[in-house]
């Protein structure tokens, strides 16, 4: 156990090394991005929070609920 712990250490230093080497490293853009490209992505991160705390609500919906009901032991 103590051994993968330490493996998932390794792996998320290594990708937090490799996503910082990334964003440093400044290339000139030669390309053109069209501006309903932002607007996905936008999309992509409510839709993302909405979903997520869609899920959440509906578990703590859940979890009342079912806690007022009371099974009878047969």
């Amino acid at each position: 156990m103590l051994l993968l712990k330490h493996l998932k250490v390794r792996i998320l230093t290594v990708v937090l090394f490799l996503c910082v080497l990334l964003i440093s490293a400044v290339v000139p853009a030669e390309a053109y991005t069209d501006p309903g490209s932002g607007l996905l992505l936008w999309q992509l991160i409510v839709s993302g929070f909405v979903g997520c705390i869609a899920f959440r609500f509906r578990k703590i919906v859940h979890f009342i609920f079912k806690r007022g009901h009371k099974q009878e032991d047969k």
